[in-house]
């Protein structure tokens, strides 16, 4: 029965999260609010939940995000590494994030928290989020099991994208040697830092 104001944060994935944007770059985003009451509503002449009123906030930032201007689209916006992807809500609650990655997450959704970062919104969640990341990022794994997932992830990459080197050329990201794989190299001590 009272008056509240929720937060709402917008967190930075792939390339905007590692702040390597380049051109052509879309924007990985995953949008948090840190309301807890499933059954608040807005105030005003017309109230609707909480959690539509979060959807249509996160639609009209990805609306204005994604704009045709006359030189083409600004920016290709990517949600999809939000909790349970594509099928989840578009806007997560902290708690329903935080739940996620401690019980649920998949290992590449780990490699991925890696280079996440607080891009706006309230303060408090940006604390609140770091917190989250780095014990996700921080639980304890078996060494020959990640290395293993981590080896399996990186293979199956390269059979999707069709990469491979025919000795005559280099591929400087997808090659054998190349950028991707120094992410992975990169990401897996992150993954496997306080085990020993």
């Amino acid at each position: 029965g009272k008056e509240y104001t929720p937060g709402f944060a917008i967190i930075a994935y792939g390339k905007l999260g590692g702040i390597e944007l380049g051109y052509g770059s879309d924007l990985d985003v995953v949008f948090l609010h840190d309301s807890t009451d499933v059954s608040a509503m807005t105030s005003g002449d017309r109230p609707i939940d909480n959690q539509l009123f979060f959807a249509r906030l996160a639609q009209k930032i990805i609306h204005i995000l994604s704009i045709r201007t006359p030189s083409g689209v600004l920016y290709e916006v990517d949600t999809r590494l939000r909790p349970d992807g594509a099928g989840g809500l578009l806007v997560s609650s902290l708690h329903g994030f935080e739940q996620y990655q401690k019980k649920h997450a998949w290992l590449w959704e780990m490699q991925a928290l890696c280079r996440a970062r607080f891009i706006a919104g309230q303060p408090s969640i940006a604390d609140r989020f770091a917190t989250i990341r780095r014990e996700a990022l921080c639980s304890l794994r078996d060494e020959a099991t990640l290395k293993e997932a981590v080896l399996g992830m990186r293979q199956k990459m390269r059979i999707e994208h069709g990469q491979h080197d025919d000795g005559d050329t280099f591929h400087l990201k997808n090659g054998i040697g190349g950028m991707t794989d120094i992410e992975f190299i990169v990401q897996y001590p992150v993954s496997y830092t306080h085990l020993t």
